[in-house]
């Protein structure tokens, strides 16, 4: 986008993915394409509302269009018919509810447990590296927070659980967090990010 004498100019590229406005029950708290958006937003609060879209939101869609590359571009050790299954349970199969859109719970459940970064099984240690990194931080916002019942020891491990996942948390509240996360993979010398094995 240009600014001249006062007017604004530039060019919208994505005509194949817009909607009319009125028709398709637009929600101004979201942006973005919505197989990318953070699990989060497909969520509505304790009270009903939209959660409003923040920059933990953008990171995680950044690691799904990441995820979403990698699948599709780079060498791994899914056949056909897996990668199918997963782009689509993981980007593409939404729910349809009054006019708005929800994405199913598979997305949720991989952000849960990172599943698909060690399924995919990247050929590229880079990728894989900064791939897993993310996924091992992004997905503590999803984590359960219930505390056990019973024994001292389930106990404990909720505890120190629940400490591991306040200092992840921390690390996210970071604005330079996944700049810090890039270079450290990008500058380890023992990480190749520049073959494309397989």
């Amino acid at each position: 986008m240009k600014e001249g004498q006062g007017v604004m100019q530039g060019y919208l590229i994505d005509w194949d993915l817009s909607l009319d406005g009125e028709k398709a029950g637009v929600e101004n708290e979201r942006t973005g394409t919505w197989q990318f958006l953070a699990v989060r937003l497909f969520e509505k609060t304790k009270d009903g509302a939209v959660p409003i879209q923040n920059r933990i939101d953008d990171v995680e869609s950044f690691f799904h269009v990441a995820t979403w590359i990698a699948l599709r571009h780079t060498s791994h050790g899914l056949n056909g018919e897996a990668l199918a299954t997963i782009l689509h349970h993981n980007f593409d199969a939404s729910i349809h509810i009054d006019g708005a859109i929800f994405a199913t719970q598979y997305r949720r459940l991989s952000m849960q447990t990172g599943d698909l970064i060690r399924t995919a099984k990247f050929k590229n240690p880079g990728i894989s590296a900064v791939l897993q990194g993310m996924s091992l931080t992004l997905r503590e916002q999803y984590t359960s927070t219930w505390e056990p019942e019973g024994d001292d020891a389930a106990l404990a491990k909720w505890k120190s659980d629940d400490e591991y996942r306040l200092k992840v948390l921390e690390r996210l509240a970071d604005p330079q967090w996944l700049e810090k996360l890039l270079r450290r993979f990008l500058d380890d010398q023992k990480i190749d990010c520049s073959t494309h094995r397989g």
